[in-house]
């Protein structure tokens, strides 16, 4: 995953501060979902966010005035990180650079297998909770999966069964089943045809399976992240 951006952590942070992290999370992930797709970048994206969906979350579980008091100053701390800054001058590419692996982790980081149709769902999941807390490595097939467990051993597997990968239910269950015991294999979104199927498919081979219902948010699933760290 890329480097974390300064005003995704910042809303991060400003909203651990007041809530529950928990709670600061699950408010956050909603309000990246209802904005869908992938992280936003562009100064006028994070403000709509700001402006739209957290807002709205906020309003929600702390009233208005309780909500303005974080957003305000909030908004203020954003002004400053988005405002333009002078370009560095680029240097030219060397041979002799050394190039940085996409699969890094570092210690204490959970590493966390992210399955699905696109980078969204493990974007999100990621800024929710913080690279220091989780490092997600996505897969979007099963040869860049097995290519990926090759080279980092999971302690997470999730298949985001909103936004599944173009892999067959049994395939799927026969390449997770290669996994140590103590490697947890979640489904986000098991109440969906395809988590059911990855479910039934799990049973008839005995695999082991955690579903996750979307129904009941995605706070159950980012407790699992953070007691598989601690």
């Amino acid at each position: 995953m890329p480097r974390e951006a300064p005003e995704i952590r910042l809303i991060r942070e400003t909203l651990e501060g007041v809530l529950h992290p928990s709670t600061a999370s699950t408010v956050f992930f909603e309000a990246l979902q209802a904005t869908g797709g992938s992280l936003p970048r562009a100064p006028e994206q994070v403000t709509a966010l700001v402006r739209g969906p957290l807002t709205d979350a906020l309003n929600e579980r702390l009233g208005e005035d309780m909500a303005a008091s974080v957003l305000e100053p909030l908004s203020e701390q954003l002004e400053a990180v988005l405002a333009p800054r002078p370009r560095k001058p680029r240097k030219r590419p060397s041979r002799h650079d050394e190039p940085t692996r996409d699969l890094m982790l570092v210690d204490e980081v959970l590493p966390v297998f992210v399955l699905g149709g696109g980078p969204g769902f493990a974007a999100q999941l990621q800024a929710t909770l913080g690279p220091h807390v989780m490092s997600a490595v996505t897969a979007h097939d099963l040869p860049t999966l097995r290519d990926r467990l090759a080279q980092i051993d999971p302690r997470v597997v999730l298949v985001d069964a909103s936004d599944f990968p173009p892999i067959e239910p049994a395939e799927l269950v026969d390449e997770l089943a290669r996994l140590p015991a103590e490697v947890v294999k979640a489904i986000f979104g098991a109440d969906l045809p395809y988590g059911q199927s990855l479910l039934d498919a799990g049973q008839r081979a005995g695999l082991s399976l955690t579903p996750f219902d979307r129904r009941e948010g995605v706070e159950p699933l980012m407790d699992l992240i953070r007691s598989r760290r601690a």
